[in-house]
């Protein structure tokens, strides 16, 4: 796997998932886990949106976000799929593959935009051990497809 890929998933359901992704596929800090905690609560949304970019998407060209059941009502899903959309400085922004875990529900709003789009890439979890890295691969290529980016929807402002 030749990209550096953040992992964004709800902690409480997914966990076990997000650390079986990285044990097993991520070679060479490949996989990134930088996730947000509660800590965050106390800050603005500006410095929300800039330690998101600065200390938990850095080094990252694709997003990951795996899709269980309880993924789309989660605030910080929604604020790691804005800012990985969201080029700044000399960094691009990144691509986005969602994974339905067998547990999936809806995905969230923000990647379903993108789905629709075209700009973000899909697939189940069932087909990692074949499909991961061609996948990552085409998430990787459709930076280039801003035209198809979807990031106009209001940030979620708490969990549901």
């Amino acid at each position: 796997m030749a990209h550096k890929v953040f992992v964004s998933y709800h902690h409480s359901n997914d966990q076990e998932k997000a650390d079986y992704l990285r044990t097993t596929y991520g070679e060479n800090n490949t996989l990134l886990d930088r996730s947000l905690d509660e800590a965050y609560e106390d800050m603005t949304d500006d410095e929300i949106l800039a330690a998101i970019r600065q200390e938990h998407l850095k080094d990252s060209t694709v997003t990951i976000v795996l899709i269980g059941s309880e993924t789309a009502n989660r605030k910080w899903i929604d604020w790691e799929i804005y800012a990985s959309l969201r080029p700044y400085g000399s960094r691009s922004r990144n691509g986005l593959l969602g994974i339905y875990l067998p547990t999936a529900g809806e995905a969230p709003a923000r990647l379903q935009d993108n789905i629709d789009s075209g700009y973000a890439v899909t697939m189940k979890w069932e087909n990692i051990s074949w499909q991961l890295e061609s996948k990552i691969d085409e998430a990787y290529n459709n930076r280039e497809k801003s035209d198809l980016v979807r990031n106009s929807r209001k940030r979620r402002e708490r969990n549901s």
